[in-house]
């Protein structure tokens, strides 16, 4: 009975605590201010400086048909199944360090992959080849690589900004 009269008290003291606040008053300031534009033109040269080899293969790998055909819908699958998402992992490259790989290749070694909170499944595996100009996508029943479509005006671009 003594601790649910002491709670009580606690509680009534509490809830009856008033806060205050003091609010100073907002300060005007009545300088007259001239605003100056200070947006600068984005150089053209700046923003190819920043693409690399790497991404220029992956627009080459998302460019391909059976790419863009297994990816289709493939988002809302995997979140179904209790994912949340899917995406590229670059497991070999030229330039490694610069590209972010995992080893390193004389072709862009690609995978795409399912994320799961657990797991990371690769369902399927690309290379480009920039020596051939060639993308290709892995057959695991053969054990072989083929050869698959893909924006073959992106080589142009590769050849730009990679050689």
């Amino acid at each position: 009975m003594k601790k649910n009269a002491l709670l009580l008290a606690l509680i009534i003291t509490f809830s009856c605590h008033k806060t205050e606040t003091i609010k100073a008053p907002a300060t005007i300031n009545t300088e007259k201010t001239i605003a100056k534009d200070t947006i600068k033109p984005v150089s053209t040269k700046n923003i190819s400086d920043s693409i690399t080899c790497i991404d220029v293969v992956l627009e080459i790998l998302r460019t391909a048909p059976s790419y863009v055909e297994g990816t289709k819908g493939l988002y809302e699958a995997v979140v179904k199944n209790g994912g949340t998402s899917f995406g590229i992992t670059v497991e070999g490259s030229p330039n490694p360090k610069r590209d972010n790989s995992l080893d390193y290749s004389e072709t862009y070694e690609l995978n795409l992959h399912e994320t799961y909170p657990d797991r990371m499944p690769t369902i399927a595996r690309y290379t480009f080849d920039p020596s051939k100009n060639e993308l290709y996508e892995y057959d695991t029943a053969n054990d072989s690589l083929m050869p698959i479509a893909f924006n073959k005006n992106l080589i142009l671009k590769y050849n730009k900004i990679c050689k």
